[in-house]
């Protein structure tokens, strides 16, 4: 065999090996990166990457609700349900999660605010038109009144609108769904 040849060869299975070891190592850190990326993803991010799509939630407390997302808040979402109506699903709330996409937004493209449009925020306004409200615990209890007194993290419901009755205080944590009813 010629000694010229013997060299291009060991050359060339140098080569194949150095190529072999730079995508092992390019493998492995691809995985690694996506692992990285993964972990810093929140729930939110992926219902965020979900709107217009149809999912089913299991709710603590009740039957799943399913629907269409609609708008996602950092800890609510809403949904297009059955018969024309919304569900407004609290975050905490939520037990399992069904036609999730595995995409998900990134945090970092979230508007300041879509960022801040919290649970109080969105209650807040109800309670300011005084909408007649339908609020699912995790308990499994349903309550219907109209919003008052909307704090960090609690609420207050009236079973009357006209404040004829005690109201209720709700900690937010203790809240799955609320639906806004006709009146």
């Amino acid at each position: 065999m010629d000694l010229g040849m013997q060299w291009e060869q060991l050359i060339d299975e140098l080569d194949a090996a150095v190529d072999a070891g730079e995508r092992r190592e390019l493998v492995s850190e691809v995985a690694d990166r996506t692992r990285r990326e993964l972990a810093r993803l929140r729930l939110v991010d992926r219902l965020r990457a979900a709107t217009g799509d149809d999912v089913t939630i299991g709710l603590d407390g009740g039957e799943p609700v399913r629907g269409q997302v609609r708008r996602v808040g950092p800890d609510w979402l809403l949904l297009d349900s059955a018969a024309s109506t919304q569900v407004l699903v609290v975050a905490t709330g939520i037990v399992w999660i069904e036609g999730l996409t595995p995409r998900a937004v990134d945090p970092a493209a979230v508007s300041a605010v879509d960022g801040r449009l919290g649970l109080g925020s969105v209650l807040r306004a109800a309670a300011r038109d005084r909408r007649v409200v339908q609020v699912r615990l995790r308990d499994g209890v349903e309550l219907r009144g109209v919003l008052s007194r909307v704090g960090a993290d609690s609420v207050d419901i009236g079973a009357d609108p006209r404040g004829a009755s005690p109201d209720r205080c709700l900690p937010f944590a203790a809240i799955a769904s609320v639906r806004l009813t006709g009146g």
